[in-house]
């Protein structure tokens, strides 16, 4: 019993390793949430990059036959026939209809994706109170796997559509 007869440095070594403990602790408990958060950043970069390389894949526009844009207005709406690049499938396209009087937004012209190297006829129905028509602007929208984005980078504009 003489080992514990002396109390005088038990004391200073309890502290000793219940601090130990507690730094220990503590930074695993730092670690881990700085580990969240690198992963949500990664995940948002990684995400980010997807989408811009979609985007710069998906390449649309508008057949020409004989020379002539088909693409033409009348009573059913806007008649086009939209030819896709061989990189990406197109999800939709975003239509942006500006008229001498307003401006209207068709979120999704196409009825099922537009896949590579295909082409699809689109009938966009508008207002006929924003007429005449001066612009049609179509964005292409992709999948990137979780959800849908828009690529701005690859819109087309026409101007001068002509009547059917």
């Amino acid at each position: 019993m003489r080992l514990f007869a002396s109390r005088k440095a038990i004391t200073p070594l309890v502290a000793t390793i219940l601090l130990v403990a507690f730094s220990v602790g503590l930074g695993a408990l730092v670690m881990s949430w700085g580990e969240d958060y690198i992963e949500q950043k990664a995940e948002f970069v990684q995400g980010t990059a997807e989408v811009k390389s979609g985007c710069d894949a998906a390449k649309i526009s508008i057949m020409r036959i004989a020379g002539q844009e088909q693409a033409c207005f009348g009573p059913e709406g806007i008649q086009l026939w939209m030819d896709n690049g061989p990189d990406m499938d197109v999800y939709n396209i975003h239509a942006r209809i500006a008229g001498e009087n307003g401006v209207e937004v068709k979120e999704e012209i196409l009825t099922e994706p537009l896949l590579k190297s295909n082409a699809a006829k689109a009938a966009i129905p508008y207002n006929t109170a924003i007429s005449p028509i001066m612009q049609v602007k179509l964005t292409p929208k992709i999948w990137t796997g979780k959800n849908v984005a828009i690529c701005a980078q690859g819109a087309i504009t026409l101007e001068r559509i002509p009547p059917c």
